[in-house]
């Protein structure tokens, strides 16, 4: 940690120094820029550090409740405090765990203290070398375990303190707006103003995601500006209608001051996840703008909220949801201060009756050129890191966001307002039929056909290619800006030229892939499970796992299964060490899911042999088969490297 940080000292100083030079100056800002974020980083992961489990333990759980939700099932999902757990030691307790509690009778209460039996599981690694690593996200949110509840809890103490007031209060509100609204358009609606997406049913998400008008559900940019626009917008009209104070006043600094208010409340009630925060900062940007005199969206302010986020939290860069947040902002202010479209909107307006007509189209077409320059550029990042194209997206947002930015987001502020005085049930229901209207909309455009088109997974290199060529085409104003679409094109020819392995094995070793000669994955599996569909997706195959798992190739039975065909390799995957004795002497691998003994081992005729040792200290892992014969083997533990969140396992076993 030491070595990152006092880097800083010297670098900058070589800048201070350079900063008359005409070519070196710039490349010891991007020397310093490199080494700040490095520091940066560094220094992150070391204030986030909390003990992680270190194995799988039962007991007894004594936690405070830090937040709460209720997932579609009914059951709730929570993030607790630990104070004690079974017998663990102080110094090794979790500073965090995230429980599933299945127990119809269950009731939490955030900042209550429980107690309850549960068991309790490290933080999952990833099913694939380069997949998702949940681990490392568990990390930076100081959430050391993972697991279940036995027991509803007993709550031993009240909720206390202002943090814990909040959090109740948020999910008193989530709770009053399902029950009143009912049904999907409650938990959607609840979504909206709180942040739980929980209850929200998985097919009403695909629905959502196939219509492209799923990332109204994440709180961010959209409903920030919609929310706070409308506060600013309303004070302001209001203030306006007192010629005494809008004469003599700068009632549009007050109307700025007063919605930074009322965007830190929305900040604060729905949760004050990382896509939120970075909202604020740039919403709070905006305002400030407007109360120092200068222009509200500009690039400039975009860049300091990405770098107050990059400096804040800066494994926020590698998520989806902070390089989809800026990319959409950064075209979309590309695109409406460029030359063309100002000049279009700074023509003069029309009165009268054509203007209403006038306007009518203007909104129409804004929305329509919004969604395609934010759609194309948020799309290569959608499909890096979630493997789906919504086809029909520009039809869902034409249709749907009109609805939510005039009735659902509205109406949401307005009910905000009014439910201290329990008058909010007329502006809960026309916000309930605004989102009954957009999730029928969503249902429409999702059924059409190829609506949700799923893409085999890219290598870095293309994303890294495609954003370096969007960021020159956007940031630059001169005409060599357009040469940025080549290394876009460039990015976009390397997709689905990542790596394709011939066998997959779970880090668990209890579930494994062979990809067939017509360039498909079986199954040995046809359980549904998060592997099985991780896997599925990266490979762009729409299949589930029951489809997955059938080929005439892949014979399976209660010993485990095998793997045949034509010039290939036999692979077989024993469950039990019978089996193994028996498939070393017809196997060419043998991937067994059962620890093998030293003499099983050197007596097996198989040119490979792996077992659940080998996995359990390595995690997930792929296969390569070469042309030469040869087999290429990549781990999860490989490409994770070492690492705060990995975990030191014994190599001895």
């Amino acid at each position: 940690m030491w070595s990152a940080v006092a880097l800083l000292l010297p670098v900058a100083w070589s800048a201070w120094v350079l900063r008359q030079r005409p070519l070196l100056a710039p490349l010891s800002v991007m020397i310093l820029c490199v080494v700040t974020g490095f520091g940066a980083a560094v220094l992150r992961s070391y204030m986030v550090a909390a003990p992680v489990l270190e194995r799988p333990m039962g007991g007894v759980l004594v936690a405070r409740v830090v937040s709460v939700e209720t997932t579609e099932t009914g059951s709730l999902s929570a993030v607790l405090e630990p104070s004690s757990f079974g017998y663990l030691a102080q110094s090794a307790l979790p500073a965090r765990v995230r429980l599933n509690i299945r127990l119809r009778e269950a009731v939490l209460r955030p900042g209550a203290v429980v107690s309850l039996r549960a068991r309790l599981m490290p933080p999952p690694e990833p099913v694939l070398p380069y997949g998702f690593d949940f681990a490392r996200h568990a990390w930076f949110s100081s959430l050391g375990a993972v697991g279940f509840a036995y027991t509803a809890p007993e709550e031993i103490s009240p909720p206390s303190g202002f943090g814990q007031r909040l959090a109740l209060l948020r999910m008193t509100i989530g709770d009053r707006i399902r029950s009143s609204i009912g049904g999907t358009a409650g938990a959607v609606a609840a979504a909206l103003i709180t942040g739980e997406r929980a209850s929200i049913p998985d097919g009403i998400s695909a629905d959502l995601r196939a219509a492209g008008i799923y990332h109204v559900l994440s709180i961010s940019g959209l409903h920030m500006v919609l929310f706070a626009g409308s506060l600013f917008w309303v004070v302001r009209a209001a203030l306006v209608l007192i010629p005494g104070l809008a004469l003599r006043y700068p009632v549009k600094k007050w109307a700025a001051l007063i919605a930074i208010f009322g965007a830190t409340f929305y900040l604060t009630i729905s949760g004050a996840a990382v896509a939120t925060q970075r909202a604020w900062i740039m919403i709070c940007l905006m305002f400030l703008a407007i109360l120092l005199d200068r222009p509200a969206l500009s690039m400039r302010n975009v860049m300091l909220a990405a770098t107050v986020i990059l400096l804040w939290r800066p494994e926020s860069l590698i998520g989806a949801s902070f390089q989809m947040s800026f990319a959409a902002v950064i075209a979309l202010i590309a695109f409406y201060e460029s030359e063309p479209v100002r000049n279009w909107t700074s023509r003069p307006r029309s009165s009268g009756f054509e203007a209403i007509i006038s306007r009518s189209f203007t909104y129409i077409l804004g929305i329509a050129l919004t969604s395609i320059v934010a759609g194309t550029a948020t799309g290569v990042i959608a499909a890096f890191h979630f493997n789906r194209i919504a086809v029909y997206g520009l039809a869902g947002n034409m249709a749907a966001m009109p609805l939510v930015g005039i009735v659902v987001m509205p109406m949401a502020l307005l009910s905000l307002l009014l439910m201290p005085f329990g008058l909010d049930g007329p502006a809960l229901w026309a916000m309930g039929q605004g989102v009954d209207g957009m999730l029928a909309i969503a249902h429409e455009v999702a059924a059409w056909r190829g609506a949700d088109r799923m893409v085999p997974a890219a290598p870095m290199s293309a994303l890294v290619l495609a954003v370096f060529g969007s960021l020159w085409l956007t940031l630059w104003r001169a005409n060599w800006r357009y040469a940025g679409i080549l290394p876009i094109a460039a990015g976009l020819m390397l997709w689905g030229s990542g790596p394709k392995p011939d066998i997959l094995i779970d880090r668990d070793a209890a579930l494994f892939a062979v990809r067939q000669s017509d360039d498909e994955i079986v199954l040995t599996s046809s359980r549904p499970s998060y592997t099985a569909e991780q896997w599925l997706r990266y490979e762009g195959d729409g299949r589930t796992a029951r489809d997955a798992a059938r080929s005439p190739s892949m014979k399976c039975d209660t010993r485990g299964c095998v793997y045949r065909e034509e010039g290939r390799p036999v692979i077989t995957f024993p469950e039990t060490l019978g089996a193994v004795v028996e498939d070393c002497e017809r196997a060419d691998i043998l991937i067994a899911s059962v620890p093998v003994p030293r003499g099983i081992r050197d007596g097996c005729a198989a040119e490979l042999l792996l077992d659940y040792f080998y996995f359990w200290r390595n995690g997930a892992t792929i296969l390569t088969l070469t042309t030469d014969g040869s087999v290429q083997i990549l781990t999860a533990r490989e490409v994770r490297g070492n690492r705060p969140w990995v975990q030191r396992k014994r190599t001895d076993q």
